[in-house]
C-alpha cells in the first residue's frame, strides 16, 4: 500500500473537472460556457474558496479566432481568460491564451505539470469551449448578440502557432484540413490493399464503434448512435469521406480541468479521494506532410505515445482505456495501429465518443476527453487511462497516462518533448515537370465533384503538390471512375508556386 503522505510537496495531480454541453440554441457566449466548465471543476473538488486562489488561467484558443473559415460577427473577448476569471471570482497572476491544435489541452497539461514540479505555479485552471452552435442559429434567424468583452489585465497571447502546411501545399488547394486528411486517408488505403468501397466500408465500421459510445455520453452534442450504414449514406465530402466520418464543429461544448501541487491540495483541503495523477506524458513534432517518408503514417505519433509510456513504466497491455484523437478516421488507425491495437470496430478507441458524434469544439475536444479520464481515474481506481492528441495534419502529437494511483514520476526533471532530428525529410521539388501520383483526393461542392489534389513525386523520388485547372472538370471525374495511384503526370511551370497537372498518355 502506498502512503500518500510520503509524495512530495510539488508533485502535479488533476484535482477538478467539468463538462457542459448546450443540445439547444442559447445566446450564450463561448466564454459563458467555459466558465460554467470552470465553475463545475472547482465546485467538484469539495473545497472552499478555490477560485481567488488560482494563480493560473489558461484558456484554449477559439476557432474565430485563429482562421476565417469561423468568423463571428457577433463579438470577442480581448482577453478570453480574464472573461472566464471575472465570472467565476479568480484573480490569477498568469492569463494564457493558447496556440492553435487539438494537442493543446494536453500539451499544456504537460507544461504546467512540469512548472508545479519546479514550483512556479500552484493553481491552475484549464478552460476551454466553442458556442459555433450558437452563433450559426443566431445567424440563421436573424437574431443580434453581443459576445464583446474587453478587458485592460496583461494576456499572454501565444498567437497562432507555427504553420503546419508548406507554401507549396497551400498554393495548390491544400486550404482546408480534410483535404489534407483525405491524402493521408488515400494513402493508408492503398497500403491496405482495399479498393475505395471496401476503404469507406472498413472506415464507417470503425467509426461506428466510436458512435456507440457518444450516444450514451451525457456531455455529447449529438443525440442518437450512427450505424457504419448511416455514415456511408451521409453526404459526400472528398471521395473517400462523408459527412458523419469526421469531426462535427457545430457544437455547444466546454470542459475544464484544475491541476495543482499535492501541498496546494492539502492547504486547500481537497480530498485525496479526488486527485488523479499523471504516469506519463509527452509531445512531439511531426514533419510537413510533403516532407512526410509515407504520407500514410506519421511516426512522431507513435514515438510520443512510447515516450509517454515509457515514462510511465507501462506497457500498452496495461493501459485499461483509451481515447485517441479522432478528428478522421486516419487518425485514429495511425495511433491505434502503432500502438498495436485493433482498427477494426472491436475494441473501444474513445472515452467521449469521438469528434464526429460527441462533438468536435474546436481545438478544446481534448479538455473533454481529459475530463473524462478524470472521472473515469476516480471510478475505477486501479486502472490506468491514455490520452492521445493531435494538432495540424498529424503534425502536433501529444499523449498522457493517468490514474487514481499515485505517480512517483518527478516532473521537474522529466524529459517529455520527444526530438524530431530522426526523421528525415524527403526533398520537394518547385518545379517537378513530370512525376508520378502517390496519394490523392477528389473534392465535391453540392452538385459532384469540383477538383482535384495530388501529392506526386518524381523520377528522383522529390516530392510535390498539384490541382487540376479551375477549368478541367473531365480529370476529377476520370480519378473517381479508375484509381489513377502511380499514373504519370504533366505538371505545368509554376505560377507563384501554383502547379496544374493532366495525365500524360503511357505506352502500355
Amino acid at each position: 500500500m502506498v502512503d500518500i503522505a510520503s509524495l512530495p510537496d510539488n508533485t502535479p495531480i488533476l484535482v477538478g473537472s467539468g463538462q457542459v454541453v448546450q443540445r439547444e440554441p442559447t445566446a450564450d457566449a463561448p466564454m459563458q460556457l467555459a466558465a460554467l466548465a470552470s465553475t463545475i471543476a472547482i465546485a467538484e473538488c469539495g473545497a472552499k474558496n478555490i477560485a481567488p486562489q488560482i494563480d493560473t488561467l489558461c484558456v484554449t484558443k477559439l476557432f474565430s479566432d485563429m482562421s476565417h473559415l469561423w468568423p463571428c460577427k457577433w463579438g470577442r473577448s480581448n482577453n478570453p481568460p480574464q472573461s472566464v476569471a471575472s465570472r467565476i471570482g479568480a484573480n490569477p497572476q498568469h492569463r494564457i491564451y493558447t496556440q492553435t491544435g487539438g494537442n493543446e489541452p494536453q500539451s499544456r497539461v504537460i507544461e504546467f505539470a512540469t512548472d508545479i514540479a519546479r514550483g512556479h505555479r500552484s493553481l491552475v485552471l484549464l478552460a476551454g469551449a466553442e458556442a459555433l452552435r450558437n452563433q450559426r442559429h443566431a445567424e440563421r434567424a436573424g437574431n443580434e448578440l453581443d459576445w464583446s468583452e474587453t478587458f485592460d489585465e496583461p494576456l499572454d497571447d501565444r498567437g497562432f502557432g507555427d504553420y503546419v502546411a508548406t507554401s507549396q501545399e497551400l498554393k495548390n488547394g491544400l486550404n482546408n484540413v480534410i483535404y489534407f486528411y483525405s491524402l493521408v486517408e488515400q494513402a493508408q488505403r492503398r497500403s491496405f490493399g482495399r479498393s475505395v468501397g471496401a476503404h469507406r466500408t472498413a472506415m464507417a465500421q470503425l467509426m461506428e464503434s466510436f458512435s456507440r459510445i457518444a450516444a450514451i455520453n451525457p456531455y455529447a452534442q449529438f443525440a442518437g448512435a450512427q450505424s457504419a450504414q448511416d455514415i456511408l449514406a451521409a453526404s459526400d465530402l472528398t471521395h473517400l469521406y462523408t459527412k458523419r466520418m469526421i469531426a462535427q464543429d457545430g457544437v455547444n461544448q466546454a470542459a475544464a480541468l484544475l491541476m495543482c501541487s499535492v501541498a496546494k491540495a492539502r492547504e486547500l483541503g481537497i480530498h485525496k479521494s479526488q486527485w488523479v495523477w499523471i504516469h506519463g506524458m509527452a509531445q512531439g513534432r511531426e514533419l510537413e506532410l510533403s516532407y512526410r517518408e509515407d504520407i500514410g503514417q506519421s511516426p512522431m505519433a507513435g514515438m510520443v505515445a512510447s515516450r509517454a509510456l515509457d515514462i510511465a513504466q507501462l506497457g500498452v497491455e496495461s493501459i485499461d482505456v483509451i481515447d485517441i484523437y479522432s478528428c478522421f478516421p486516419c487518425a485514429v488507425t495511425t495511433v491505434a495501429e502503432q500502438l498495436g491495437l485493433p482498427i477494426d470496430g472491436s475494441c473501444d478507441l474513445t472515452m467521449t465518443g469521438g469528434l464526429p458524434y460527441f462533438g468536435g469544439p474546436g481545438n478544446n475536444y481534448g479538455m473533454h476527453a481529459l475530463a473524462e479520464a478524470v472521472q473515469y481515474a476516480r471510478r475505477q481506481r486501479g486502472d490506468r487511462i491514455m490520452v492521445t492528441s493531435n494538432g495540424g495534419v498529424l503534425s502536433k502529437h501529444a499523449s498522457g497516462i493517468y490514474s487514481a494511483l499515485p505517480s512517483f514520476v518527478d516532473w521537474a526533471k522529466q524529459t517529455t518533448t520527444v526530438d524530431n532530428s530522426t526523421l528525415k525529410p524527403r526533398a520537394v521539388s518547385a518545379d517537378p515537370g513530370r512525376g508520378r501520383i502517390v496519394s490523392y483526393t477528389v473534392q465535391h461542392d453540392a452538385i459532384g465533384p469540383a477538383h482535384a489534389i495530388i501529392l506526386g513525386e518524381t523520377q528522383n523520388g522529390q516530392r510535390f503538390v498539384a490541382r487540376t485547372a479551375i477549368e478541367d472538370t473531365q480529370t476529377p471525374m476520370t480519378m473517381l471512375a479508375n484509381d489513377p495511384s502511380g499514373k504519370l503526370v504533366q505538371v505545368t511551370p509554376p505560377d507563384d508556386e501554383k502547379l496544374y497537372f493532366e495525365f500524360v498518355q503511357e505506352r502500355e
